[in-house]
């Protein structure tokens, strides 16, 4: 379904979500640097100002939350540091963990939207991997709260 199929002012959350993972890879393989770029970058991608917005949000969370996202994943995946993880893995996962603490999408959806964009863009394992990662860090967080 296209964005003018969904109404101008509708978010397609799946469309932010892989523009964000995307956007984490370059910044990955950039540097801090594409930070400034990333609004214009996301300008170009012909979405919906809506979801391009959210996209920027979730970007902006997962690249500040960086550290302790690594931090949280090494303790989920045991012997897996972030950064011996595929990018798109990596980065799948930002995007969800992003998502979980923006609260804007029930968790459920989040994590089934992020084993179908690992499975899209990843290797053959990704979809597991990160549906493993990701569960057990929400379980290790709602035992938190």
């Amino acid at each position: 379904m296209g964005a003018k199929e969904r109404g101008a002012g509708a978010v397609d959350r799946r469309q932010a979500r892989i523009l964000a993972m995307q956007a984490l890879c370059q910044l990955d393989a950039q540097g801090e640097g594409f930070l400034e770029r990333v609004p214009g970058w996301l300008a170009d991608s012909g979405e919906a100002q809506t979801t391009v917005t959210y996209a920027q949000r979730v970007i902006e969370r997962a690249w500040a939350d960086r550290e302790l996202t690594a931090a949280e994943v090494g303790r989920q995946a045991q012997n897996w540091a972030v950064g011996r993880m595929a990018a798109v893995d990596r980065n799948v996962i930002r995007v969800a963990l992003a998502e979980f603490d923006l609260r804007a999408a029930p968790a459920k959806v989040v994590l089934d939207e992020a084993v179908e964009i690992a499975n899209a863009f990843g290797g053959a394992e990704s979809g597991r991997f990160v549906n493993g990662v990701l569960d057990a860090v929400w379980k290790d967080t709602q035992r938190g709260e």
